[in-house]
């Protein structure tokens, strides 16, 4: 099992000219389209939902949490249920504006939206990142390669503190 993390801190509520970034790189199982998941890579699914969720506390961006931990499921998913190459990376970056997640899974196949039938198990995920980044004022999209998916939501504004 391979899993490397970097964290770049530049300051912990990103100001106008600082960002934050974290990346992380894993290592997937090899296995045929047939195959189910391995149990080792679903459970990297919230492992990267809660490293995600912790560094949006310490960049003091809370209200994010929720959605971004949601985004960061159905894209790792759907990076370990589609990509092809040895392992998944993803990339956080967060401003004063914006909090942008990016998943590299290697495929050269692009991620699209379908309308999976009404009985299907799956086929939702890129429904739910079009609905949250919508809810919160950002966009997603695909790599001109294909080998990245990325969304974006708006940071809310700081709040004014007492003095």
């Amino acid at each position: 099992m391979t899993l490397t993390t970097t964290a770049l801190r530049r300051t912990y509520r990103p100001s106008t000219q600082g960002t934050d970034v974290m990346a992380v790189w894993f290592e997937r199982q090899q296995r045929t389209a047939d195959q189910p998941m391995p149990t080792q890579d679903a459970l990297r699914v919230p492992q990267m939902r809660r490293l995600v969720a912790a560094r949006l506390r310490l960049c003091g961006l809370p209200e994010l949490v929720e959605p971004m931990a949601l985004l960061t499921s159905e894209l790792v998913t759907n990076a370990l249920e589609h990509g092809d190459g040895p392992g998944v990376s993803l990339r956080l970056v967060c401003s004063s504006k914006t909090v942008r997640l990016t998943i590299d899974d290697g495929s050269r196949a692009s991620p699209r939206l379908r309308t999976p039938e009404l009985d299907a198990e799956s086929g939702r995920g890129l429904w739910i990142v079009e609905s949250i980044t919508s809810d919160y004022g950002g966009s997603w999209g695909v790599s001109p390669d294909s080998t990245k998916t990325w969304c974006t939501l708006m940071a809310p504004a700081p709040k004014e503190t007492d003095v």
